[in-house]
Protein backbone atom coordinates (compact mmCIF):
# COMPACT_ATOMS: atom_id res chain seq x y z
CA UNK A 1 0.00 0.00 0.00
CA UNK A 2 1.45 3.65 -0.85
CA UNK A 3 1.95 6.46 1.78
CA UNK A 4 0.67 9.69 1.53
CA UNK A 5 2.72 12.76 3.38
CA UNK A 6 0.01 15.77 3.49
CA UNK A 7 2.15 19.01 5.32
CA UNK A 8 0.48 21.94 6.56
CA UNK A 9 2.83 24.92 6.93
CA UNK A 10 2.74 27.96 8.57
CA UNK A 11 5.44 30.16 6.64
CA UNK A 12 7.06 33.62 8.78
CA UNK A 13 4.86 36.78 7.49
CA UNK A 14 6.63 38.50 4.03
CA UNK A 15 9.04 34.77 3.38
CA UNK A 16 6.39 32.62 1.46
CA UNK A 17 7.86 33.26 -1.89
CA UNK A 18 11.10 32.54 -0.56
CA UNK A 19 9.96 29.42 0.86
CA UNK A 20 7.82 27.72 -1.93
CA UNK A 21 11.01 28.26 -4.49
CA UNK A 22 12.95 26.37 -1.96
CA UNK A 23 10.28 23.65 -2.05
CA UNK A 24 9.72 23.20 -5.49
CA UNK A 25 13.12 22.67 -5.91
CA UNK A 26 13.26 20.24 -3.47
CA UNK A 27 10.14 18.26 -4.74
CA UNK A 28 11.55 18.02 -8.21
CA UNK A 29 15.06 17.04 -7.09
CA UNK A 30 13.25 14.28 -4.70
CA UNK A 31 10.96 13.02 -7.86
CA UNK A 32 14.62 12.80 -9.59
CA UNK A 33 16.70 11.38 -6.64
CA UNK A 34 14.19 8.94 -5.39
CA UNK A 35 12.13 7.83 -8.83
CA UNK A 36 10.45 4.79 -8.66
CA UNK A 37 9.67 5.41 -4.74
CA UNK A 38 8.40 9.17 -4.20
CA UNK A 39 5.59 9.08 -6.74
CA UNK A 40 4.21 12.35 -6.66
CA UNK A 41 5.30 16.01 -5.00
CA UNK A 42 3.05 18.73 -4.92
CA UNK A 43 3.24 22.23 -3.16
CA UNK A 44 -0.07 24.30 -2.79
CA UNK A 45 -0.26 27.60 -2.10
CA UNK A 46 -3.52 28.14 -0.72
CA UNK A 47 -5.07 31.64 -2.09
CA UNK A 48 -7.18 32.74 0.93
CA UNK A 49 -3.67 33.21 3.06
CA UNK A 50 0.05 34.78 2.80
CA UNK A 51 1.65 32.35 4.60
CA UNK A 52 0.72 29.06 4.60
CA UNK A 53 1.69 26.08 2.53
CA UNK A 54 0.50 22.83 1.99
CA UNK A 55 2.64 19.84 0.69
CA UNK A 56 0.85 16.52 -0.79
CA UNK A 57 3.69 14.01 -0.97
CA UNK A 58 3.03 10.19 -2.25
CA UNK A 59 5.92 7.51 -1.72
CA UNK A 60 5.79 4.04 -2.90
CA UNK A 61 5.30 2.44 0.53
CA UNK A 62 6.70 3.60 4.61
CA UNK A 63 10.13 2.86 3.47
CA UNK A 64 10.43 5.11 0.73
CA UNK A 65 8.85 7.93 2.73
CA UNK A 66 11.11 6.62 5.75
CA UNK A 67 14.65 6.97 3.33
CA UNK A 68 13.25 10.53 1.99
CA UNK A 69 13.25 11.25 5.34
CA UNK A 70 16.59 10.27 6.35
CA UNK A 71 18.10 11.64 2.55
CA UNK A 72 20.97 13.76 2.30
CA UNK A 73 18.53 16.14 0.00
CA UNK A 74 16.14 16.49 3.10
CA UNK A 75 18.78 17.45 5.72
CA UNK A 76 19.96 20.10 3.31
CA UNK A 77 16.61 21.53 2.86
CA UNK A 78 15.23 21.66 6.19
CA UNK A 79 18.75 23.63 6.66
CA UNK A 80 17.36 26.14 4.18
CA UNK A 81 13.99 26.18 5.22
CA UNK A 82 13.57 25.45 8.90
CA UNK A 83 13.86 29.05 10.15
CA UNK A 84 11.04 29.92 7.82
CA UNK A 85 8.79 27.81 9.09
CA UNK A 86 6.15 29.14 11.72
CA UNK A 87 4.83 25.91 12.65
CA UNK A 88 4.26 22.29 10.87
CA UNK A 89 1.67 19.79 10.72
CA UNK A 90 2.28 16.29 9.30
CA UNK A 91 -0.32 13.81 8.19
CA UNK A 92 0.94 10.16 7.24
CA UNK A 93 -1.78 8.73 5.03
CA UNK A 94 -2.45 4.91 3.77
CA UNK A 95 -3.30 5.78 0.07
Amino acid sequence: MATGLIVLLEIAPGRRDEFVELARAHAQRSMALEEGRCLNFEVYVPVESETQVILVEKYVDDDALQAHWDSAHMAAYLARVNDLIVSRTRYRCQV
